[in-house]
């Protein structure tokens, strides 16, 4: 399973002067609610999901994504 790495978003979020996930969803023509869904640790990310961040950072989709924890809470 692979998550966005958050972390990352934030970096690439700072380098473009977005100080806000309101900010970058207006950005992305996205309501915050459903950037939160994409960024959230419960959702698996879709495909196009992430290229479109990708795409609006310029960069390799491969480059906001991580490996899931494989620890499962119960």
């Amino acid at each position: 399973m692979v998550e966005i790495d958050k972390f990352k978003i934030r970096e690439l979020m700072a380098k473009k002067q977005i100080a806000t996930l309101q900010q970058l969803a207006d950005c992305l023509g996205i309501s915050k609610t459903q950037l939160s869904n994409i960024l959230s640790n419960k959702f698996v990310p879709i495909k196009s999901n992430v290229v479109e961040l990708a795409k609006f950072f310029d960069i390799n989709p491969l480059e906001i994504i991580k490996e899931k924890d494989k620890k499962e809470k119960r």
